[in-house]
C-alpha cells in the first residue's frame, strides 16, 4: 500500500515541476500522450513535453492537477491555439476598455488630423 502524496504546487509560473511529479504524471496516463491521439510517450525517440490543461497565459495554476504529458507534435499544437485563444480574449478585453486604436486612418477623413478643402489642398485640422 503506497502513502498519500500530496500534490505539487510550484512557488510561481516558471517553477519546473521535479522528476519525481513528472513520473506521477507518465504513471497516471499509461504512458499514453494526454492530446487523445492514443500514441504511447517516447515512441520512437520522440521526446516528452509537459503542458498545464488550462494554459497559465489563460488563468491556469503551476499544480500538478493542471499538468500533462504529450508528445512534441501535439504540445507544438496545443501551445498554437492557446496562444491564439489568449490574443483574442486580450484583443476584446483592450477594445472593452478603450485601449484599441485603429490600425489606420485614410487622409482627409474624420480620424485625420489632416483636411482636405474643396480646391485640393491639405490642411491640418
Amino acid at each position: 500500500m503506497t502513502r498519500p502524496v500530496a500534490e505539487w504546487i510550484g512557488k510561481t509560473d516558471a517553477t519546473p515541476a521535479p522528476a519525481r511529479v513528472k513520473a506521477r504524471i507518465i504513471m497516471a496516463q499509461d504512458g499514453i500522450c494526454a492530446c487523445g491521439c492514443g500514441v504511447k510517450l517516447g515512441a520512437a525517440g520522440e521526446a516528452i513535453e509537459f503542458d498545464h490543461e488550462t494554459a497559465l497565459i489563460l488563468g491556469g495554476e503551476n499544480r500538478e492537477s493542471n499538468l500533462r504529458a504529450l508528445r512534441r507534435p501535439c504540445h507544438s499544437l496545443k501551445t498554437k491555439q492557446d496562444v491564439a485563444q489568449k490574443s483574442v480574449e486580450a484583443r476584446k478585453r483592450n477594445k472593452s476598455l478603450g485601449l484599441h486604436k485603429p490600425k489606420g486612418t485614410l487622409p482627409g477623413s474624420k480620424a485625420s488630423k489632416w483636411k482636405r478643402k474643396v480646391d485640393g489642398t491639405v490642411v491640418p485640422r
